[in-house]
Formats: C-alpha cells, structure tokens, sequence
C-alpha cells in the first residue's frame, strides 16, 4: 500500500511557501503550525473534512486573514503582511465559494473591469488622454473576449452576469480572475454544485489552465475529480496539515480514509 508523505519532510522548491502559517480565532485554531512548498506549473488539491482549515489556508494565502504566526513567500519574496492588491499585482489570486459578480453588468464587463491597464502610469497618457481611452476599451475588450472564448463562454459576452446558469457563472468567475494575469490561480470548489456536463467542462478547463503555464491550488470535495486533476494532494485535518502525497497515495490511506469519510463510509 502506498504511504502518503507526511508534512515534515523537507521542500521541493520555493516558488511559493507557507511556514509555520498559526491563525487562531478565539478559543478556535483554524491553522495549527502548517508549512508546505507549492511547485511551479503543477496542480495542487487541498482537500480535509469540514472545518480542516481548507478555506483558512486560501484567506491567508491571498491576504483576506494575517496569521498569528509564520510566514508566506511567493518567488523569494515574503507577502506575509502585504496587501490583497499587492498579491494580485504579484501574480496571486482567487475564486470564492460564494460567488462575487457584478449581476447587473454583462460577461464582457465583468472581465473588463479586472483587466490591468500596463499605461496608465505613462505620462504620455494624459496628453493623449482621448486616443488613449479609445485605444485602451478597445483592447480591453478584445481581451476579455478571447478569455471569456477560453472558458467556454464565448457566446455570452453580452448577456447579463445575472441571466448566467450557475455553472456559466462559475466559469466567468474564473475570468475574472485570468484577467488579472495571475500566474498562481487558486479555485475555492470550483466543482460544486454542477452537473455533470458542467462539471466535466470545469475539469477541461482546469487542465487547459494548466497547459497555459499557470500553477493551481484547488480545494475539492470530490475525490474523483482529485484524482482527475491532481499532481499532488494537501490533506488538512483540525487546522494541520496532516499529510501530503499523491492522489493515489492519498486515497489509499485508510488513516485519511476514515478521517475524511467516516466510519464504514463509502469513497
């Protein structure tokens, strides 16, 4: 039987690393001393029961929650204490369980509105402030077109965010967070809540995400779509992260097993 590698063993690489990462919330320890390494170019899945700490982890991540404790570096700079823009501008960002959409604005918008402007710090825009506002809408919205085209939402670049199924919207959550050019893409369940059809479309895209050069840390409930997407698998338990390994090594792990499953549960 495989054995899952347990989090004390020492990193691969330090293109992104959580230290010694504490967070407490009262009485209550949401992340207890947890360090990992997160490689380049690879699909990572953060998985765990209920409460593990899955979402606390993403929060100080991406500078929603600052730990008590420890420390966050992402290519050799530490991000710990910086803020959630800083982190976009780096490279770094993120979808949410609850979905955040401006409902009244089109797809098109939705995704314009997260596109960087590289020239809007040249001097030489205020003097051509007309041409350069016409120029940039233009290449605004050729862009965010060609990402809506990439995430399959391609026909609905006028429809309104709110008119979207739940799935059509997850998809232009993603987008969004593409237009950011973010090279570290985190996805907080990005598979709930879909159909089958839906859900399969979301595991291309994930794949396609990967292929493009980006690196992703996903939180995933379902151990099937782990197992289809998955390079290396993070188990957090109370707030620990308690093992590390592949998605095979970790499904074969009875320990794991019955922490995340229960008791005489089905897998």
């Amino acid at each position: 039987m495989a054995t899952a590698r347990h989090c004390g063993e020492e990193a691969v690489t330090t293109y992104f690393s959580v230290t010694n990462v504490t967070k407490r919330f009262g009485g209550l320890v949401a992340l207890d001393d947890c360090s990992f390494d997160i490689e380049p170019l690879r699909t990572s899945c953060v998985v765990g029961p209920n409460g593990a700490g899955k979402t606390s982890i993403f929060n100080v991540i991406t500078g929603f929650i600052r730990p008590d404790t420890g420390s966050v570096t992402f290519k050799g700079e530490d991000i710990t204490q910086a803020s959630r823009h800083h982190r976009v501008d780096r490279g770094i960002a993120r979808t949410f369980q609850n979905l955040q959409l401006f409902e009244e604005l089109t797809a098109l918008e939705n995704v314009m509105v997260c596109l960087k402007d590289e020239s809007a710090n040249d001097p030489l825009t205020a003097i051509f402030r007309p041409f350069h506002t016409n120029a940039v809408l233009r290449r605004k919205t050729a862009e965010a077109a060609t990402l809506l085209e990439q995430v399959g939402l391609g026909h609905k670049l006028n429809a309104a965010a709110s008119s979207l199924s739940y799935g059509q919207k997850k998809l232009l959550c993603i987008a969004r967070v593409l237009a950011t050019g973010a090279e570290l893409v985190l996805l907080d369940e990005p598979t709930s809540g879909l159909a089958a059809g839906a859900l399969d479309a979301m595991v291309e895209l994930i794949h396609k995400l990967k292929a493009q050069n980006r690196t992703l840390l996903v939180v995933e409930h379902n151990t099937q779509i782990v197992q289809r997407i998955a390079d290396e698998v993070l188990f957090f338990h109370r707030g620990h992260l308690m093992a590390r390994g592949t998605p095979a090594e970790i499904v074969a792990n009875e320990e794991l097993g019955r922490i995340y499953f229960g008791k005489g549960a089905s897998r």
